[in-house]
């Protein structure tokens, strides 16, 4: 837990814009990779019907479809990037399982090699969270700011109120 939080101090003071492309990119990739297995649905049941997973392949299809597209969009705006990250990671895991590494592993688009990567960008964001520009650093930067206010006037408990601070306590 120390480490990534340590990396992820790291990520915000550099602000390295390539960790947030790459974020950005992966993110369409799953959102694609979704879309692609939902208007092709008959080939993602027919690799989970040969994984001997007969009463449930129809529904699992339907669950990785919805985890991809969900959870792409999640990791490509950086909202709850980690718990996206966490999702994604077992079905990806089972996708390397599955396919065999034995044929076309050095081809462009090697089914195998595409999940290898895709599992490697998904553990990497897993570790270093969502980076500077996303939406999790914009709510985390207002969660600061409001505990800084709050902080200054617990300090502050005599000053003169003001006609807002007025309006405020009748409500």
């Amino acid at each position: 837990m120390e480490f990534t939080r340590e990396v992820e101090k790291w990520h915000h003071k550099h602000r390295v814009v390539l960790y947030d492309y790459g974020r950005i990119a992966l993110g369409c990739f799953l959102v694609f990779k979704g879309a692609q297995f939902l208007f092709n649905i008959t080939a993602l049941e027919q690799i989970l019907l040969e994984s001997k997973l007969y009463s449930i392949a129809t529904f699992l299809a339907y669950v990785i479809i919805a985890i991809h597209l969900i959870g792409g969009v999640m990791i490509a705006v950086g909202w709850h990037t980690r718990f996206a990250c966490a999702v994604q990671i077992p079905i990806v895991m089972c996708a390397v399982l599955f396919f065999s590494p034995g044929h076309d592993l050095f081809s462009i688009y090697s089914p195998f090699a595409v999940a290898l990567y895709t599992l490697i960008f998904l553990t990497l964001y897993f570790v270093g969270g969502s980076g500077y520009y996303s939406v999790d650093h914009k709510n985390m930067k207002a969660r600061k700011h409001a505990m800084k206010e709050q902080a200054k006037a617990r300090l502050q408990p005599n000053r003169p109120q003001t006609t807002t601070d007025r309006e405020l306590q009748e409500l």
